[in-house]
């Protein structure tokens, strides 16, 4: 009787401990309001644009993978060398443009507040995304390679193995970063996400968008 007691007590608590993390969790991220946009729509007009403090996270769960979200809210690192808006961290001296690095985020959270929190984010999706649309395997790394850097140039914005851009986010570790198929869908259609972002929309066929998806999901 005492262990059935226990056991329905027990069962109960872990019931109970979804609804809590989402209500903490939901409370952390509220105080990420004052930098990051919590609610859509996205800028669209370049004001709005400028005026962005950091990423938007109003479709978090459908960008982000969880995993990677609990251990970068608990030590932030720099993704955007040059911030999120890099027009807005240029540094002019004479004839020279320097990029100024702007200050990593702050806001370290324990284990526990972290995990509430990407509970939280991840239940902030776009219902419109397409799921199970990235097809992950083997691919050539060759190929994408050429792809990617010889074709479509993406190493003029980023930074892919160690070279390249620094005006947007860096490919160091966005294979963990990155759910494959807000990568899929992005890819196809940024400014669908972003209507005012740098990059422009590409003529890419089913095959060279699942090259670089999966180009992508290897950069751990």
């Amino acid at each position: 009787m005492i262990k059935r007691g226990i056991t329905v007590f027990a069962l109960a608590l872990l019931l109970a401990v979804p609804s809590a993390f989402a209500a903490d969790g939901a409370a952390i991220v509220k105080k990420c309001g004052s930098c990051h946009k919590l609610t859509g729509p996205a800028a669209k007009t370049i004001k709005e644009v400028r005026e962005r403090k950091a990423p938007d996270l109003f479709y978090a769960g459908s960008k982000f993978n969880k995993d990677w979200l609990v251990g970068y809210i608990q030590n932030p690192t720099v993704i955007r060398p040059a911030g999120t808006v890099y027009a807005n961290h240029i540094k002019t001296t004479g004839d020279t443009d320097t990029v100024v690095t702007p200050p990593k985020c702050e806001s370290k959270l324990s284990a526990g507040d972290a995990a509430a929190a990407a509970d939280y984010l991840m239940t902030l999706k776009d219902p419109k995304m397409k799921t199970g649309v990235a097809k992950l395997g083997e691919f050539s790394n060759a190929k994408a390679k050429m792809l990617i850097i010889k074709t479509e140039a993406c190493n003029g914005c980023h930074q892919i193995q160690g070279n390249g851009g620094v005006s947007c986010p860096t490919w160091e570790g966005i294979g963990k970063r990155l759910n494959p198929d807000w990568v899929y869908s992005f890819v196809q259609n940024p400014e669908y996400w972003d209507p005012k972002i740098w990059m422009g929309k590409r003529d890419l066929d089913e095959a060279s968008v699942q090259l670089i998806v999966n180009f992508i999901a290897a950069q751990k």
